[in-house]
């Protein structure tokens, strides 16, 4: 079964009024991308984009802290539910595809937002995704990438397809600079640690 249509399946099928039911979607904004955003504040003229926004709430959290907020998912139903879940909000949420991004997205972003994408899709196309992803971040713009990772003797197998160290390090080689790091144990069967790094262009 091809990607687009796996999650779209999940989406589409899902409750709408018990959401649960979606395995990835934890209705909350991911922990590191709200502790980041709660140390630098309210920012003014500044652009954010999120990566397989699901659901939307990492994309309200954005919004609350002042950007203009893009959030885009490959799921059509996906993007139904966020915009009916959060029917105030101004964020612009669309269905959009991170392989095919148009040419005008390439620096656009303050902040870019990547939260178990990367890890969702082929593992073969990983250096192809950083390098699109690392292309969408503005000159002093950051990138925040939250992910499962695993050990270099480890073969989690996928989908999702754990990253490994060098890996991330891969989000370096495009020419972002690491600003911190974090790296916990993880509970879930997916894999033996969570991980959210920062980059900054």
């Amino acid at each position: 079964m091809e990607k687009k249509n796996f999650f779209e399946s999940v989406y589409e099928n899902a409750n709408h009024d018990d959401l649960s039911s979606i395995p990835w979607a934890t209705l909350a904004p991911n922990v590191y991308l709200e502790k980041h955003l709660s140390t630098e504040g309210v920012v003014t003229d500044k652009k954010a984009l999120v990566i397989g926004c699901g659901l939307g709430d990492d994309a309200l959290m954005l919004e609350k802290y002042g950007y203009e907020v893009e959030a885009l998912d490959i799921s059509v139903s996906a993007i139904a539910i966020a915009k009916k879940r959060h029917p105030q909000s101004k964020v612009d949420f669309h269905v959009g595809n991170i392989y095919d991004m148009p040419e005008s997205s390439v620096g656009k972003y303050d902040f870019v937002y990547e939260g178990l994408t990367i890890q969702s899709l082929p593992p073969a196309d990983r250096k192809k995704l950083v390098g699109i992803i690392a292309s969408l971040v503005a000159k002093d713009g950051e990138l925040l990438v939250y992910a499962h990772g695993q050990d270099d003797a480890d073969n989690y197998g996928g989908p999702p397809w754990p990253l490994y160290e060098d890996e991330f390090v891969l989000f370096e080689k495009e020419g972002l600079e690491k600003v911190s790091a974090a790296k916990e144990e993880e509970s879930k069967p997916i894999a033996p640690y969570k991980c959210c790094a920062l980059y900054r262009k």
